[in-house]
């Protein structure tokens, strides 16, 4: 397998899984991780949570895709209902420069 091959496999993955998410069915969730170990990596150690908890953390997986920024308000709230507290959010990391730029305007 050469090397466009396997981004090929990983960018087809990472579409199935934002379809699967939006979905928010977690054992869809399971069967496209467990069906994957390669592509995704990290996700698979939620296959060996109970249902209840691979759900949580399908939601909360939810929150650190770019792709599904549309439903991440009702994911936080999908979590706070249930007594849980959605991971911070990140600060997006500025741009190459932009620091540079804004120092110039102030000289």
């Amino acid at each position: 397998m050469d090397e466009r091959e396997i981004e090929q496999g990983y960018a087809n993955f990472h579409r199935r899984l934002n379809r699967i998410l939006r979905e928010k069915d977690v054992k869809s969730f399971r069967r496209h991780v467990a069906a994957h170990p390669r592509q995704a990596g990290k996700l698979s150690q939620y296959l060996a949570l109970s249902d209840r908890l691979a759900e949580i953390e399908m939601y909360k997986t939810i929150l650190v895709r770019s792709p599904l920024k549309d439903m991440h308000e009702e994911v936080r709230q999908w979590l706070r209902e249930r007594g849980i507290e959605p991971p911070a959010q990140r600060m997006r990391k500025a741009r190459k420069g932009a620091f540079r730029r804004r120092k110039r305007g102030y000289g």
